[in-house]
């Protein structure tokens, strides 16, 4: 049905998830056996296995009575770092190996007298993800692809495009190992797995809303973090996350768990309470083939239609500062198209495997527009995806008009995990983060009946920063202040008394391959030492 261009629509949670939970996966010490019904767990349980190559094995149980056959599928071969591009199966895993997609793997289930069909592989830590295929003539599938029917993770009504593509995936979650011996996969299981404990868990939903060009019947997921209050005296800051050219708006959500990652961040006190966004960019033209995916209907969309609906809905920010736009694959590349468009609409812009494509008159444009407001660019991909030379080349364009960006690389290929991966270092380390700060404070005391004000500015910086100190008794520069140094001058005022004032400190440097300045005005009282 259409509706005219620019009328929003909004209609509460389809599909709620309080507590975000590992799903039906269960974690126990000994493998669940299928020989006696009761004891049969649907989905995928995860073992603890001493035979196992990662200590871990999931007996994954699919009950379908009328499939003929049924393969347990997902991106669960193995390459390995400085091997090529040799794929090796879940039960090759050494040190150095990773599941990474772009090779399907396949491996056909068993099914007993009760229509479960089971198959048991070794699985190292993290989010890891998978679907099944499935031959059922009662419902004329033949190798149709599925998310786990056991899992109780929320998705939107109808048929979101991966599910009219048969594409769809899903997601299991494995712990760490000590035998794993990788820090990768530690750092994995510690953000990928859901938080602990249950209170400190977000809730997830799908809303359905009217796109800019009218059409209705689409999704955004919207993620709130654990304790959101909508009547909260600050606005929660948002991140609006934009899948690749196969996805959809469960991407994000599942599955690369930006979820479980921000639910166990905002537990550590790693980051504020973050509201997080995800949309399905599929909607131009009548097919919603692939080529419905433009990504200028995509910018404008999100900017005249998603914000200012999300603003009216949740306790969100409308300020740039405290908005992020981050995107795998083709997300990423439509960055483009926002910062082109809107410049100073977003502060914060994370480019998962997927780079914009701007002129150097355009960054020239953006830099103009965004001026001497806070901007930050993070970049990077997958080491199996290749090179990181076109986001390095990105981040340079940047940091040259004095736009602060970073770029990595996370062993990966191109898919869902190594967006986690990624995702993860940017909310972590970067997002909402100032990269240059500065701070100040003033004191005063009376020697000979003369006033002596001071002032001190502490670097909190990751390097070292230039410093300037300016009241109205004089001016003090201190060159190459290192990390974690103070810098401070008492200023001899000659006076008994001071008026109310105020002392401004400008700290620079080059962080992030830009260079930056940063000013900050600190009143003082008025002071009298007679």
């Amino acid at each position: 049905m259409k509706k005219p261009t620019g009328r929003r629509t909004f209609s509460r949670a389809v599909a709620v998830l309080t507590g975000m939970a590992l799903g039906l996966s269960a974690l126990v010490a000994a493998p669940a056996a299928l020989a006696d019904e009761a004891d049969v767990v649907q989905g995928p349980t995860v073992v603890e296995d001493p035979n196992s190559p990662t200590g871990y094995t999931v007996t994954f149980v699919y009950n379908n009575p009328n499939a003929t056959q049924v393969r347990l599928a997902g991106d669960l071969t193995l390459r390995g770092i400085g091997e090529g591009t040799t794929r090796f199966q879940p039960e090759e895993w050494q040190q150095g190996r990773y599941h990474a997609g772009g090779t399907e793997f396949l491996r056909d289930m068993t099914k007993d007298a009760d229509g479960n069909w089971s198959v048991s592989v070794p699985l190292h830590a993290g989010g890891l993800s998978y679907w099944y295929r499935v031959w059922d003539p009662t419902q004329e599938w033949v190798n149709k692809r599925i998310w786990d029917p056991a899992s109780d993770k929320p998705r939107p009504a109808g048929d979101s495009f991966r599910v009219r593509n048969n594409d769809v995936l899903d997601a299991v979650y494995v712990p760490y190992a000590e035998k794993q011996n990788d820090p990768v996969l530690a750092s994995r299981a510690a953000y990928e797995l859901p938080v602990a404990d249950e209170s400190q868990r977000g809730s997830l939903s799908y809303i359905e809303y009217t796109t800019i060009l009218g059409d209705d019947g689409h999704y955004l997921g919207v993620y709130l973090p654990a304790g959101y209050d909508p009547d909260r005296a600050e606005p929660y800051k948002v991140a609006y996350l934009a899948h690749g050219i196969f996805g959809d708006e469960t991407d994000f959500m599942v599955p690369v768990g930006v979820p479980n990652i921000l639910d166990n961040m905002t537990a550590k006190g790693e980051i504020e309470p973050t509201v997080v966004v995800t949309m399905g960019n599929h909607f131009t033209g009548t097919s919603l083939g692939f080529a419905s995916y433009n990504q200028t209907n995509a910018a404008n969309n999100l900017v005249q239609t998603i914000l200012p609906l999300i603003e009216s809905e949740y306790n969100v920010s409308d300020k740039r500062e405290d908005r992020a736009y981050a995107g795998f694959s083709y997300g990423g590349m439509t960055s483009a198209h926002v910062l082109r468009g809107y410049p100073t609409t977003f502060s914060y812009f994370g480019l998962f495997s997927g780079n914009p494509s701007l002129t150097a008159a355009e960054y020239d444009t953006i830099a103009a527009a965004v001026g001497d407001d806070d901007m930050f660019v993070f970049g990077g991909n997958g080491v199996f995806e290749g090179s990181l030379a076109a986001t390095d080349a990105v981040a340079n364009n940047f940091r040259s008009r004095g736009i602060p960006a970073v770029t990595t690389q996370v062993p990966g290929a191109h898919d869902g995990m190594t967006a986690a991966q990624l995702f993860t270092i940017f909310a972590k380390d970067y997002l909402w983060q100032d990269p240059l700060e500065v701070s100040a404070s003033v004191s005063s005391r009376c020697i000979a009946g003369k006033v002596i004000l001071t002032v001190t500015a502490p670097n909190a910086n990751d390097g070292a920063v230039d410093v300037q100190i300016t009241t109205p008794y004089g001016t003090k520069s201190f060159a190459g202040v290192t990390a974690g140094k103070n810098s401070f001058h008492a200023f001899t005022t000659r006076a008994t008394s001071l008026p109310p004032g105020t002392a401004t400190v400008t700290a620079s440097g080059t962080f992030h391959g830009a260079a930056l300045s940063e000013t900050v005005e600190v009143p003082y009282a008025a002071v009298s030492c007679n």
